[in-house]
């Protein structure tokens, strides 16, 4: 792991600085990196993926445990410092934009997940990396509790998405201290464990909950019209499942949501 001023001589370097617009902070507390590792339990066998490993605070606790370990990076600068600080182990960094990225053949994934697209690479992430046992993040605190909230008002359709597919368990509070350049809120580092789940169900749950919250102003039966035009089905649909009518989407649990979609799929002519 670099130290502080290695990264600001790096950066003196190559005539450059962080981008903030990319979100690069960069971790300098190297007890975090190895409790990422820790958590991911590493085995020999296992097909590892970093994203944006940055300058490698992370990357340089993960090398050489595991036969396959490959690292997305999304700025060629980094690529290449990668590539040349790393060039005698066992990575593979490939320059891509994660969200791009097409080889879901990992059993294990970690990285420090930028804030403004945290929420993109997480769905990204469990709607395709199907063989994904563990993924250990590191996010803003405020987007961990978002995505954990017991508060209706913050809910949204990712929260549901996990807690179909894992258990999410948060690991340790990161102060904003402990990255250069320093950002504006601490961070927490949060472990998903893989549960039993149906590939077609999710997908179906995904579109139930994308049509839900499409308009969170609206009820549940407004934003449903969309796929069944006959209203008075929507409110039997409901007050068979002993909800109101006027309920609206946050107000339901995971088990409402699967319930409702194994409801509306007995519907005919669903547009889903």
């Amino acid at each position: 792991m670099l130290t502080l001023d290695e990264i600001k001589d790096y950066f003196l370097l190559v005539n450059s600085h962080a981008k903030k617009e990319l979100g690069q902070n960069f971790l300098l507390d190297e007890e975090v990196s190895k409790r990422i590792r820790d958590e991911l339990e590493l085995k020999e066998d296992d097909n590892l993926l970093e994203i944006g490993p940055g300058l490698g605070s992370l990357t340089s606790s993960l090398v050489n445990i595991t036969n396959s370990f490959v690292a997305v990076e999304y700025d060629e600068k980094f690529v290449t410092f990668l590539n040349k600080n790393f060039e005698k182990s066992n990575l593979k960094v490939i320059k891509n934009n994660i969200l791009k990225f097409k080889d879901f053949n990992f059993n294990k994934v970690c990285g420090n997940l930028p804030y403004y697209i945290s929420t993109d690479i997480l769905e990204y992430l469990i709607s395709n990396f199907l063989n994904m046992e563990i993924g250990v993040f590191m996010v803003q605190k405020e987007f961990f509790e978002r995505i954990t909230t017991l508060n209706n008002k913050d809910k949204g359709p990712l929260n549901y998405l996990i807690e179909y597919r894992y258990n999410i368990k948060k690991i340790i509070d990161v102060k904003k201290g402990s990255f250069f350049p320093i950002p504006q809120v601490d961070s927490t580092v949060f472990k998903l464990l893989k549960k039993d789940s149906d590939d077609q169900t999710f997908n179906k749950l995904k579109k139930i909950l994308n049509i839900s919250f499409m308009n969170r102003r609206k009820t549940l039966i407004n934003n449903l019209k969309g796929i069944v035009k006959d209203k008075t089905i929507l409110s039997n649909v409901l007050i068979s499942m002993n909800l109101d009518i006027n309920v609206r989407p946050e107000e339901l649990t995971l088990n409402d949501f699967l319930n409702l979609l194994n409801r509306l799929l007995k519907v005919e002519n669903l547009k889903l």
